[in-house]
């Protein structure tokens, strides 16, 4: 499973320039084409900016302005209209606002355009322009001047994070180089610093500029987590275009009952049920990667190289905390109406571990997400409903690039999809995946991907070598960040207030960890954030030692033993004090561990507890009561007297399935497991399956499916469901030395006498489309 329930991650980016897409500036002067000024034009630029200072007491003799801060505007406003006056002024004090409450704010390399732009903004006191423009230049000034206000009202100044002052930094040199490449590109000689009257494009494209700029910076910090949403839209609420829509509650769900015919799968969603116990990044932590990331997704429309590439790869080790950045970006970009649709594979689910509903997924979430969108992906499959069954590209091809290829060309603001986990999708499934994405989804008009992986060699040997791809390695982060972002997340949650929280009414209530203590547990951590997470579920247990005993026994672990050790910590606790060893009643409880851990590893997707047990046809079970004693590593899907367990990250699976790491009485042997419940589904289906499993009424036996009453599915139990629909992988998945006659005798009676059945039960679960894949499944295994 992808990175399953990694809690609260945090790390930043460090310095790898070579990796992270984080630009040096934000905007750079343009001239009248749009393109970056030659070596000339900027040398020129330079010299301007030295005799801004003597230009100004020009300009004051000549219009006979009177210095700033006598209340009075300059005299020569007769020479232009009153309310274009009025309206440069406020701009002005709004500027001038902004900048001297940020100049503190900002680091030595931005304030020299800082101070600079101060200046500046006096001589365009003095300029003559269109009302219209100039009233959208004002609307722009506030706007920056509410971003910074913003960013960084109610803090410290010695709190504020680098990052935030390097944007800020960013934000204020980018309005700077607009405005005096706006003066130079546009007048010569005495008359550079003074706009004309009837050259109202030059404030036109200062506005387009300074919308680039904005933009930039506001989604940057609100994926960083920097500015709050809230905030911006107060800020925005009078505003128009794709400032208000970049903020707006927007709900363009469109249903139309042709989207129906999309296999998507539901569970794939960043914010789906399955995907509910991964949780996003602490706050506070990862902010430089994730600044880093809101800048690649922003500058669509600027010219650094790294930011332009629409592949955003980030690749790591296991339990680094990929997943968790992964539903943050998606979070964040879905929240800022700028997310597409998401994809989080995982090899515990059949449905996201293949390519099958890849696409399909994709264009129902896209088709949810924008009634515009759905309307034009509604009729695309009307018109070319055998593109439902085509190889991957043409389905998306047809689907979803020509229809919404115009559409996608007129946003302003770009569009995020992002994929999670794509080393889960089995081979070659994965490889093909990521050949769709370089070369058609990245296509896209104003679509950037962002993507995270294990860096499996496969996927990296084409991923590293395209142009289109940004990659970073998460595990070169700098360890004193990532120390820095596990110790938030550790302190936060060994408080004593949470602690009090948790263990509420026991007599572990006052217990408080040590700051040396925790300083070690983050030592102990190795910089993985799984390895926090699984810790802190073990030492917040109400089962157990106890939390003193339990830290205590974590800590007794040396650094960089990683999670082998942490995990055999795990089985140590969970196992029960008051067995002996060896004896009976030991091999009988090491007989219900290795059903009901094994069972949980192989399933293709979690049961509920009671299902289980009616699956695996047990009579009287331990399962709930091992499973619970193992929660650091398998988590309650729900609370109640049925819940369901999944596992909270792929890295247990990888220890408890090799022998090398894992003690072997605790050792899952997968084949054997698989032939465990291939067996029981077989059983499964030959007791409970049966003509007309539904009771359609005889009347009705010849109707479409779709034009049946409304179906009598009782019959159709959740362990039946299942069997149904998974039987054949775990045969596929069975090892020859395991397969015997009992199993050869079950899949007899079930082709004998229940295949038809079966064919009834997958058209009434909606599956029958998987009949062929299914079957081959079988043969395959079989021979």
């Amino acid at each position: 499973m992808s990175e399953a329930t990694e809690t609260h991650g945090g790390n930043t980016a460090g310095n790898s320039e070579r990796n992270t897409p984080i630009p040096s500036r934000t905007a750079t002067p343009v001239d009248a084409s749009g393109s970056r000024p030659s070596s000339g034009p900027r040398r020129f630029l330079a010299k301007v900016e030295k005799k801004i200072d003597k230009t100004i007491d020009v300009f004051k003799r000549k219009f006979g302005r009177k210095e700033k801060g006598t209340g009075s505007h300059r005299a020569s406003e007769a020479s232009t209209t009153a309310s274009t006056g009025k309206t440069w002024a406020i701009v002005a004090q709004a500027l001038k606002m902004t900048l001297s409450g940020a100049v503190p704010f900002i680091p030595d390399p931005f304030k020299g355009p800082a101070e600079a732009l101060l200046k500046m903004i006096d001589v365009f006191e003095q300029a003559k322009s269109n009302k219209e423009e100039m009233e959208d230049l004002k609307a722009r000034c506030g706007l920056l001047n509410e971003s910074i206000v913003n960013a960084i009202k109610g803090q410290d100044e010695r709190l504020l994070s680098a990052e935030l002052k390097e944007s800020i930094g960013r934000l204020v040199e980018g309005v700077h180089d607009t405005f005096l490449a706006t003066v130079v590109e546009y007048s010569t000689g005495m008359a550079a610093y003074v706009m004309v009257e009837d050259n109202s494009e030059v404030v036109k494209q200062a506005n387009q500029k300074m919308d680039q700029i904005l933009q930039c910076f506001w989604i940057e910090n609100l994926i960083a987590g920097a500015l709050v949403l809230s905030d911006v839209r107060q800020t925005v609420k009078d505003q128009e275009g794709w400032m208000m829509r970049l903020c707006a509650n927007i709900d363009n769900h469109f249903k139309s009952a042709t989207l129906d015919k999309l296999k998507h799968v539901p569970g794939a969603a960043y914010d789906s049920h399955e995907l509910a116990k991964v949780n996003s990044c602490f706050e506070g932590t990862r902010v430089k990667l994730l600044a880093g990331i809101g800048r690649w997704m922003s500058n669509t429309a600027l010219e650094e190289q790294e930011t332009r590439k629409p592949i955003y790869v980030l690749d790591g080790i296991a339990g680094i905390g990929k997943s968790t950045v992964a539903k943050t970006v998606a979070q964040r970009a879905a929240a800022i109406n700028s997310l597409g649709a998401t994809f989080f594979f995982s090899r515990d689910h059949a449905d996201r571990q293949r390519a099958a509903g890849f696409v399909h997924t994709i264009a129902y979430q896209l088709a949810c997400c924008d009634a515009s969108y759905g309307r034009a992906i509604a009729t695309a499959l009307d018109d070319h409903p055998d593109s439902l069954h085509k190889v991957m590209a043409q389905q998306f091809s047809t689907l979803v690039a020509e229809p919404l290829k115009g559409m996608l060309k007129q946003r302003a603001t770009p569009l995020v999809f992002v994929f999670d986990a794509l080393d889960e999708c089995a081979q070659p499934d994965g490889s093909d995946i990521l050949s769709l994405i370089i070369s058609s989804v990245s296509q896209l008009p104003n679509v950037k991907v962002f993507l995270t992986t294990r860096p499996e060699l496969v996927l990296r040997v084409e991923y590293q070598s395209t142009s289109l791809a940004n990659y970073f390695h998460l595990q070169d982060i700098e360890a004193l960040i990532v120390d820095s972002d596990i110790w938030l997340y550790l302190d936060y949650y060994l408080s004593p207030s949470n602690i009090q929280k948790v263990f509420k009414g026991t007599k572990w209530n006052s217990w408080v960890p040590k700051k040396p203590q925790k300083e070690q547990l983050v030592s102990v951590s190795s910089r993985l954030f799984i390895f926090a997470s699984t810790a802190l579920k073990l030492i917040l247990s109400c089962q157990g030692l106890g939390p003193e005993k339990t830290l205590a026994s974590i800590l007794s672990l040396e650094p960089k033993q990683g999670m082998v050790k942490l995990y055999q910590k795990v089985l140590e606790i969970a196992t029960p004090t008051d067995i002996l060893r060896p004896s009976k009643d030991w091999n009988l409880w090491l007989a219900d561990f290795q059903t009901a851990v094994g069972a949980t590893i192989v399933l293709q997707y979690p049961l509920s507890i009671g299902a289980l047990e009616k699956l695996l046809q047990l009579e009287s079970s331990n399962l709930e009561l091992i499973l619970s004693n193992m929660h650091s590593v398998l988590a309650p899907f729900d609370d109640g007297p049925n819940p369901t367990y999944k596992i909270h990250h792929k890295s247990f699976p990888d220890f408890i399935t090799n022998a090398d790491v894992c003690p072997q009485e605790f050792w899952i042997e997968e084949s054997k497991h698989h032939l465990q419940l291939a067996k029981c589904c077989l059983k499964t289906m030959n007791q409970q399956l049966c003509f007309n499993i539904c009771q359609v009424p005889i009347a009705d036996q010849y109707k479409e499916l779709a034009n049946l009453p409304e179906l009598n599915k009782e019959k159709l139990t959740e362990e039946l469901k299942y069997a149904v629909c998974n039987w054949a992988t775990h045969l596929g998945k069975i090892s020859h030395k395991f397969f015997n006659e009992e199993t050869k005798q079950l899949l007899q009676q079930f082709a004998t006498v229940h295949l038809m059945h079966w064919f009834e039960a997958l058209a009434y679960l909606g599956q029958l489309d998987t009949a062929f894949s299914t079957m081959q499944t079988a043969l395959t295994a079989l021979q």
